[in-house]
Formats: C-alpha cells, structure tokens, sequence
C-alpha cells in the first residue's frame, strides 16, 4: 500500500510539474523558463523537481514521448492510423502549445526525442544490418512527420484530418521501407 501511494504522489507530482511548464512555456518561452519557476508554480520543492527530472530538456521530452509514440508507430507496417487521427486533433486542439514547441529552441529536441523512438521501432523490426544508418532514416522520418505536424497545426496549406493522417500514415511507413530495399553492408 505504502509504494501505491508513493507512486500515486509521484504521478501528482509529475502532472502538477507538466502544468507549470506549460503555462510557463506559453508565458515565457522556452529559453526563459527556468526550473525554480517551474517547480514554484507547481508548488514543489527544487529539490522534488530533481527527483524526477534532471533539467528542462528531460521535463520536455517526457511530456511528449507520450504522443510522439504514437507518431513512430506509424512506421510499422499495417498500423492503425486510429491513434494518429486523435494526436493530429490534440495538436491542433492545442495548437498554441504546438506552436511554440515546433518552433525554435524545442524544435530539435522534439526531433531528436521523436527520432530516437522511430530507431528503436526500426531496429526492432530485425531487418539486418542496412548499408545506411537507421538512425539517419529515423532522423529524415522525425523531420517529415514534424513538417507535417506543423502544416497541420498552423493550417498551411489547409488539409482534411483524414488526409493529413492518411499522409503522415503513407510517408512514415514508405521511408520505413527504404530500409528494406536497401543492401546489406
């Protein structure tokens, strides 16, 4: 019971954490915001935010490793576009969030946090040893989902949901592909 309500005050912890980052992010930026802030506005201690994140940068990724596995799904052949269908629309919902985190300075951590997540899918995969690194076919998918993403969110060019998805859906899985195709070095 005692490590159930440890956990439970971890995950309180954690939610409350999220919130004041992003309300700071839309009131600051990124580059001002500050984890002194960050945890005085969730009502913790610095010393409790280090129990649970060690800088800014780690906050950012565990708040969108969520969604963007959703996203490096789409590399697998056959998945469901189901889940990408209710991410698309929680970016747009959210889009003033969306904006400032696909913009310059978070835009490549989340790049790099969404690669890292399309590489361990690849090479899950067990397609053998491509002349080409995985982590650069990962790294040229993150970057076109994230083009998309961003399309989608700000509206240009306008699409529909299900485009944007069957998209996003076509293009993962096809550079996925690549891998496939290529000679073994």
């Amino acid at each position: 019971m005692t490590d159930e309500l440890l956990d439970r005050r971890s995950q309180r912890t954690r939610a409350a954490l999220h919130d004041a980052f992003v309300q700071l992010l839309l009131e600051q930026g990124y580059d001002a915001l500050k984890i002194g802030a960050v945890a005085e506005r969730a009502n913790i201690g610095r010393s409790t935010f280090y129990e649970h994140y060690r800088t800014k940068h780690d906050l950012l990724r565990a708040s969108i490793v969520g969604p963007f596995a959703i996203l490096a799904d789409l590399v697998n052949p056959g998945e469901s576009t189901g889940h990408a269908v209710t991410i698309l629309r929680h970016f747009r919902d959210h889009q003033q969030v969306a904006r400032v985190l696909l913009s310059w300075p978070t835009r490549p951590l989340l790049g790099q946090t969404l690669a890292d997540l399309i590489e361990e899918r690849l090479k899950g995969r067990g397609a053998g040893q491509p002349s080409m690194p995985v982590e650069v076919i990962a790294r040229q998918i993150a970057q076109a989902q994230l083009s998309l993403v961003e399309s989608w969110v700000l509206g240009r060019p306008h699409l529909e949901l299900a485009v944007a998805t069957d998209i996003l859906a076509r293009t993962s899985a096809a550079l996925a592909g690549v891998l496939e195709g290529m000679d073994q070095g």
